[in-house]
Parts: C-alpha cells; sequence; structure tokens
C-alpha cells in the first residue's frame, strides 16, 4: 500500500491536528482524504485547497466536472479574466462564456477529440 500524497494547506481557524495544536493561519499537511471532513469542521476552505491529484492535470476532464480551484487555474492557464465571478457556477460560466472550452472541442482541459461545439465558425 503507498502513502498518500499530503498537501500543505492554511488552516482559517485554531485546531487540533495529529495530536497537536495549532493556530489560524498555521500551514500544516494532511492527506486528500482528509479534507472534506476538514472543511465540514471549518478548518479550512475548499477554494484553499490546492489541486493534488496530479493525474488529473494528465487526464481529460470536462470543465463541467472541476472543482473550483480547478476551474480557476484553467482560467489563469487560458487569460481568462474572472472578474466578479467567486462561485463555481459563477467561474463555469465566465470560461465557457469566453469560449475556452471550445478550443479542445469537447469541454476538455485536453485532448483534441470531436465535440459539440456550439459556436459555429
Amino acid at each position: 500500500m503507498s502513502e498518500e500524497k499530503r498537501i500543505e494547506i492554511s488552516l482559517i481557524t485554531g485546531a487540533k491536528y495529529n495530536r497537536k495544536f495549532y493556530k489560524a493561519s498555521d500551514k500544516i499537511l494532511i492527506l486528500p482524504s482528509e479534507v472534506e471532513s476538514l472543511i465540514k469542521d471549518g478548518v479550512i476552505r475548499r477554494e484553499d485547497v490546492p489541486e493534488f491529484d496530479d493525474d488529473e492535470d494528465k487526464q481529460d476532464v470536462p470543465l463541467e466536472e472541476m472543482k473550483l480551484p480547478a476551474l480557476k487555474k484553467y482560467a489563469k492557464e487560458h487569460d481568462i479574466d474572472l472578474g466578479e465571478a467567486t462561485k463555481i457556477k459563477e467561474v463555469l460560466a465566465v470560461i465557457l462564456k469566453a469560449g475556452e472550452a471550445d478550443a479542445g472541442g469537447d469541454g476538455k482541459v485536453s485532448g483534441q477529440a470531436e465535440g459539440t461545439a456550439t459556436d459555429p465558425d
């Protein structure tokens, strides 16, 4: 059994983690499997969680299935100004409106598959 890669994250409140106390803004290393529980407990924010699955960047991932940090990263990499958009639906709408989803043909980050482009050329 291989060990999970840990993620460095800042705490938004003081918390006890692995039998040690931490202050708000302290950075700790957590397991990907602990992310949802820590978000639910109010210890970290979803938007602060960096992408931790290195393989995800290499796979074809539809924009609609990406999490907020991945969408923000995608927008930054494609020079898309998100303006006031902060929620996942708003960010996705801005990216789709920018037409970046049609670049690969099917709204995927990578891959050149034939797609269902809605904007005729």
